[in-house]
């Protein structure tokens, strides 16, 4: 990873026109490890831009950097010369601004900067460490060996920081090492703003988001879970399910469904949880969360992944039939 880390660092310094990548669907470590190097390439005077498929949410509006991403952007007109994508585990996850672009993402340098266990290596050059416990630890470690710590000022350090609370639920996910302890203490010492991350994303919530939330748990399913594959359990499985008629009474979409899973999962004798809901695009999205379950197992055969005690996966069956195929992969 060493050798990989310091052809980063030569590509960067080589480039004048640098583009970033993010994951369709921008989770806060997506969006947050990306912003924070958009600055820091920013502070290098280098011509950067972030691109997907969508713009930011409205949820990352509070750390300042929503307007920086780019959707619907013709990357031939910048002529990029580097190109990093963060926190995406395939070229899918890139979606169209990854499909539209291939021509001429293939021939500049391509770095792949990522931490989950279900990344297959997509690209040449993959700098990918699975025990890290966000892609904006990992992008921390790397801008201290590469010698670009010294351009992370508060605003920088608060955005890795928000994102290693949220990939970790605050240090609480098994994610969590000591490297992970320390990385958000040098983040403290750059005068990181923890408490805005947490008011934020654990704390506060909208009047629609909970009403989703009320909804969600009103719809709550229990089984049974005793044992797979001969390992015990003695526990239940807990989920729920949203409809497209659901959102239309609460006039609301599928961005008002984060964290209800935390919520299921935190229910007692709970040890996997998931809730299935539509996406814009038709198909039905399920998020899986299990205390011990490798639930990453799971949503591959499904397709997709994620981490192991935290998932999901999309299907265009109807919500009956990909609850029937949930259920039966699980047992």
């Amino acid at each position: 990873m060493q050798e990989k880390i310091k052809k980063l660092n030569l590509e960067i310094n080589k480039a004048k026109n640098i583009v970033l990548f993010t994951h369709i669907r921008m989770d806060p470590d997506t969006f947050g490890s990306a912003a924070a190097l958009y600055y820091i390439l920013e502070k290098m005077w280098k011509n950067v831009i972030l691109l997907n498929d969508e713009e930011a949410q409205n949820d990352f509006s509070f750390l300042w950097a929503n307007e920086i991403v780019l959707s619907n952007y013709e990357l031939s007109q910048f002529k990029p010369d580097l190109a990093i994508s963060l926190d995406a585990a395939s070229t899918e996850q890139l979606a169209q601004s990854y499909e539209q672009n291939k021509e001429i993402i293939k021939n500049i340098p391509f770095f792949v900067i990522d931490h989950h266990i279900t990344n297959p290596w997509f690209w040449k050059v993959n700098i990918i460490d699975i025990n890290s416990s966000s892609t904006c630890e990992l992008l921390f470690n790397i801008l201290k060996e590469i010698d670009l710590k010294k351009y992370i000022d508060e605003k920088i350090a608060t955005l890795l920081m928000a994102w290693i609370l949220t990939d970790t639920n605050v240090f609480y996910n098994t994610n969590v090492t000591h490297q992970t302890h320390k990385v958000s203490a040098e983040l403290l010492k750059l005068w990181a703003n923890s408490r805005l991350a947490i008011f934020n994303f654990f704390k506060k919530r909208s009047l629609l988001k909970t009403k989703v939330l009320a909804k969600a748990l009103s719809k709550i399913e229990i089984k049974k879970l005793d044992a797979i594959n001969g390992h015990l359990y003695n526990k239940n499985i807990i989920y729920t399910i949203l409809e497209k008629s659901d959102f239309e009474e609460l006039w609301a979409t599928d961005k008002e469904t984060n964290w209800i899973i935390e919520h299921l999962i935190n229910i007692e004798d709970c040890e996997i949880a998931f809730i299935i809901y539509p996406l814009a695009d038709w198909k039905n999205k399920v998020s899986f969360r299990s205390h011990s379950f490798n639930v990453s197992e799971i949503a591959q055969i499904l397709w997709w992944g994620w981490h192991k005690q935290a998932a999901w996966a999309s299907s265009e069956k109807k919500i009956n039939l990909f609850l029937e195929e949930i259920l039966e992969k699980i047992y």
